[in-house]
């Protein structure tokens, strides 16, 4: 990426929080209907800024601690955290943006998987959220594909898989309110044992 392309990014970044906080300024707290505060750490990923954009992932956590993020946001932190030797937080990151769009991460190592028979909770959930995000996923270099796909091919990571589409599948069958309770619960129970430490 050249130097012109990266001030583009790092310029749209700032804005964006500049936006942010403003909002926080001037009402007492953020309500963001655009979604300013999922790419304000993107840009600056791709401005070559880690710094910042993991100072940025900070802010996000304080500001917003029951925020469920966004699939490619949570990508860029996971690319982050690897990109500043996180090792152990860059995994869980990666996981945590593997089931926010359970087709992402295959697609990046260009392994997509076909439409499940599962539940998409959302938009951003869905197979079609990946045509909606194509300019964010040329930044991985080869190498990240690589690491991605070792770490979605790994048990840890095939298990929490695995126990997602299941649940989904389940989710997506069932229309008794008292059940749907039941297999998300069971769901939260088991992601809680089979997402890695992190921190």
């Amino acid at each position: 990426m050249t130097s012109s392309e990266q001030k583009k990014f790092r310029d749209r970044a700032n804005r964006a929080r500049r936006g942010l906080l403003k909002e926080k300024e001037e009402c007492g707290y953020i309500n963001d209907e655009s979604g300013k505060r999922y790419r304000a750490a993107v840009y600056y990923v791709l401005a070559g800024a880690n710094d910042k954009a993991l100072d940025f992932y900070t802010w996000f956590e304080d500001e917003f601690p029951d925020d469920i993020g966004e699939p490619v946001f949570d990508l860029y932190w996971a690319l982050a955290e690897s990109r500043a030797g996180h090792e152990k937080e860059a995994s869980y990151r990666l996981q945590v943006a593997m089931i926010s769009n359970i087709y992402m991460l295959p697609y990046l190592f260009r392994e997509p998987i076909e439409t499940l028979d599962i539940w998409h909770h959302s938009n951003p959930s869905a197979p079609d959220y990946l045509y909606d995000i194509e300019e964010f996923l040329d930044e991985p270099t080869v190498e990240e594909r690589e690491w991605i796909k070792g770490k979605y091919m790994s048990q840890a990571f095939t298990d929490l898989r695995n126990g997602y589409i299941n649940a989904y599948h389940g989710l997506k069958y069932e229309h008794n309110l008292q059940k749907r309770s039941d297999i998300l619960n069971k769901w939260d129970l088991f992601s809680a044992e089979h997402f890695e430490t992190h921190g």
